[in-house]
């Protein structure tokens, strides 16, 4: 029997694998029954759910041409679920690879170069106290060659090791990983998190602490902020348990040097003689059963511990942190924690940074070193309540200004200007305890009554001049040329045709795309309108080094996506990189037929339909069907300096716009926060007949 791994697919992994969703896979099935290249057979049945071959797939997908991914082969080692006739459990399994993509990384050579006595003697060398992976290794048996090549495959297919490891941790909600599934953050929790911690760290010399034993989210997020030739260090909770294992081997494949852990736990008798900053999270997966008495209580831990360069940031349920308590117990502890004015800043988080638990509201602790300069009487805390706001870069920096400022003294909170955050008294938040520490959503800092004036006449002067470039006449002069309507060809044909040319869109890593680079990218969210285009950039070098293979736009390309929904847009200057699922129309070099960019955008926007039948798996009309329009040669330049015309009216008018809101906004704030009054004067408002 050959030890060679067979990677199988379900329909759903077919699925994932090929961008779609999951009846398109079981249309392909039936609609190609009866070709010559028929879909593939399934390579097994369990339990009623057919597996297939995972090479068979890609080379149908791919001599089809069909799906949304242009990189199957590369992917399919991560979407596949590793099968063998004779494989491991698929715990064991899992823990395995695991561990064989942590060796791989950590030694930075190629598995199968190694015999089974070799690998585990390079895993006894890195864990000889067998704290991490050793035994996940030993455990694989007589598979371990099998499973050191796909971990080879995987790591090969994903890059690098850490990316595989983390595109397994990925398929925590469908793999048997519940407690990490039910624990996991949101990305803008964790953003949020990992920006304030940093934010904090003001030494290179600052150790890292999480007092759980498996939580490992909130310390990988953090390590992608950290620089690259750092090795920070963390000291996290003591267990032996599979997830406290597979916590520790993703701190190790991330690079974090593990301190050892406190051997009587995080008590009240740990101490950390060094700079520190704890940060943790409340679920965790080895906290999820822990009432609201043992959450806090572990918090009041923490704050025991905590010493004069300490700092702490702990995330956890908004009913715990913030809102109000009836239960004496729970009242009493946190009653403690404010007590001890270690609480700089409280702030409620907004629902939906729990993946499967959508409706729950989190919140945000800062905890720092008292100002001992200040007396107990007039010692405060910072409230903030963003719950109404998405965690978008705007909201994000807000609160990460508003905290660094409530870390300060009381000069230093007195000449912030804080974008959520209220400052309060302690000793008012603790005779209210019971009622939360919640301030209200339309409390914040009143602006000062000078600056709001000066900035509606600023406003003002900007309206009347924009006003003043919109008013002028448009001169166009057209003329009608008959009823008859001139006949277009399709995208599909002038593909033929080598007219236009269909490009696919580039894949790059999400953890790759920022808002401080230089490559601006476009995909289905600027498409769409849900991000502002140049809101998402990508490094230059790291692309360079990491997506060779990838291309820019060109100036006049049409971008377009058909995923989640109908999108399409003209990039004027070219050099963006394109997400898939969308794509790019490319009118080919030296072509004079009359195909205008901004025409054939505007065409689609009103004719393209992907909308589909009710109960249809695809839409009626696929890219390939639509109509290009092409104009006459005489009309070509004519309609660009029309086209380009319109598109400066058209700006001046959103400037206009944009203007008109923002004065009408600050007048009302002003006005209803009382430092600003307003007087009509005759004439303002035009009056009608």
């Amino acid at each position: 029997m050959s030890d060679e791994p067979t990677l199988l697919l379900s329909k759903s992994d077919i699925a994932a694998l090929a961008g779609v969703k999951r009846p398109v896979v079981t249309m392909w099935a039936k609609r190609y029954s009866n070709s010559d290249r028929p879909f593939p057979q399934p390579a097994r049945v369990e339990a009623r759910q057919e597996k297939f071959a995972a090479h068979d797939v890609v080379a149908w997908l791919r001599d089809r041409g069909l799906g949304n991914n242009d990189s199957l082969a590369e992917d399919v080692a991560v979407y596949a679920a590793l099968e063998h006739p004779t494989g491991a459990d698929p715990d064991i399994a899992f823990a395995g690879l695991t561990a064989l993509l942590c060796l791989k990384a950590q030694i930075g050579m190629s598995l199968i170069d190694l015999d089974d006595e070799e690998i585990l003697d390079e895993a006894d060398d890195l864990d000889p106290d067998d704290v991490y992976l050793y035994r996940e290794l030993s455990d694989l048996g007589k598979h371990l060659s099998t499973y050191a090549r796909h971990a080879d495959r995987m790591a090969d297919a994903a890059y690098t090791p850490e990316h595989a490891f983390e595109a397994l941790i990925a398929q925590r909600f469908r793999l048997p990983l519940p407690d990490w599934a039910d624990s996991a953050l949101s990305e803008g929790a964790l953003t949020l998190c990992t920006r304030v911690a940093t934010a904090l760290v003001s030494s290179d010399r600052v150790t890292f602490v999480d007092p759980s034993v498996d939580g490992s989210d909130l310390l990988v997020a953090l390590r992608r902020d950290l620089s690259e030739d750092s090795e920070p260090i963390v000291i996290t909770g003591r267990a032996d348990t599979t997830s406290a294992r597979l916590a520790r081997r993703r701190l190790a494949i991330h690079r974090w040097r593990r301190h050892p852990s406190p051997a009587e736990g995080f008590g009240a008798d740990f101490s950390l003689d060094r700079p520190a900053l704890f940060l943790t999270q409340y679920p965790s997966p080895s906290t999820l059963g822990y009432s609201p008495v043992d959450v806090l209580s572990e918090i009041d831990n923490i704050t025991i511990q905590m010493g004069p360069e300490h700092t702490a940031v702990v995330i956890a349920p908004a009913s715990v942190l913030v809102d109000p308590i009836r239960d004496r117990e729970e009242l009493s502890i946190r009653s403690g924690i404010l007590r001890s004015d270690r609480l700089r800043a409280a702030i409620r988080l907004p629902e939906g940074l729990l993946v499967t638990k959508p409706g729950m509201s989190m919140a945000m602790w800062v905890l720092g070193a008292p100002d001992e300069r200040t007396a107990p009487a007039d010692r405060w805390t910072v409230l903030a309540d963003v719950g109404h706001r998405s965690l978008d870069h705007e909201t994000i920096d807000g609160v990460m200004s508003d905290v660094v400022a409530a870390m300060g003294d009381w000069e230093s909170v007195r000449a912030h200007a804080f974008a959520f955050g209220a400052v309060h008294r302690t000793s008012g938040l603790l005779a209210a305890d019971r009622l939360g520490l919640v301030v209200p959503r339309d409390e914040w800092p009143a602006p000062v009554g000078a600056d709001v004036a000066s900035r509606v006449m600023t406003l003002m002067d900007t309206v009347n001049e924009y006003s003043r470039r919109v008013v002028g006449d448009l001169q166009v002069k057209v003329a009608y040329d008959g009823p008859a309507a001139t006949p277009m060809p399709t995208a599909g044909e002038l593909v033929a045709r080598q007219k236009l040319a269909v490009i696919a869109g580039n894949r790059v890593d999400d953890r790759d795309i920022r808002p401080d680079g230089n490559v601006r990218v476009i995909g289905p969210s600027e498409l769409l309108g849900e991000r502002r285009l140049g809101e998402r950039r990508v490094d230059r070098l790291t692309h360079t080094a990491k997506y060779s293979n990838s291309r820019y736009t060109e100036p006049g390309d049409i971008v377009f996506c058909t995923a989640p929904s109908f999108g399409v847009m003209v990039d004027p200057e070219g050099g963006s990189l394109v997400l898939a699922p969308a794509r790019v129309f490319r009118i080919r070099r030296g072509e004079t037929e009359g195909l205008l960019p901004e025409v054939i955008a505007r065409h689609l926007r009103q004719r393209a339909s992907i909308g589909k039948p009710a109960g249809a798996v695809r839409g009626g009309r696929r890219w390939r069907d639509w109509t290009i329009p092409m104009l006459d040669s005489e009309q070509v330049d004519a309609m660009t300096t029309v086209l380009r015309d319109l598109d400066a009216r058209r700006r001046e008018a959103q400037d206009l716009l944009d203007s008109v809101n923002e004065l009408t906004d600050t007048m009302v704030d002003g006005v209803t926060r009382g430092v600003l009054s307003v007087t009509a004067h005759n004439g303002s408002v035009p009056e009608e007949g």
